[in-house]
């Protein structure tokens, strides 16, 4: 999954959050801007090259290498 170029967009983002928080359209919106802001921001810093939804709807985030070297135990 490393060679993922498409992220999740603020749409599907907010339709997720709509289905699973039963939530109208206007507050999803809010909260998906939310999320998108939380992980702009963690790849501004590093930490995720992006972000996509899984085969069950579950939003996954894709670490880059320097964080995976950090978050991996040492063998």
């Amino acid at each position: 999954m490393a060679n993922v170029s498409q992220s999740a967009s603020l749409a599907s983002i907010a339709a997720y959050l709509k289905l699973t928080h039963e939530c109208d359209e206007q507050q999803a919106l809010v909260e998906a801007k939310e999320v998108m802001r939380n992980l702009v921001a963690m790849r501004q810093k590093g930490f995720i090259s992006g972000w996509y939804f899984d085969a069950q709807g579950h939003l996954e985030l894709l670490p880059t290498d320097s964080a995976m070297k950090r978050i991996e135990p040492m063998k």
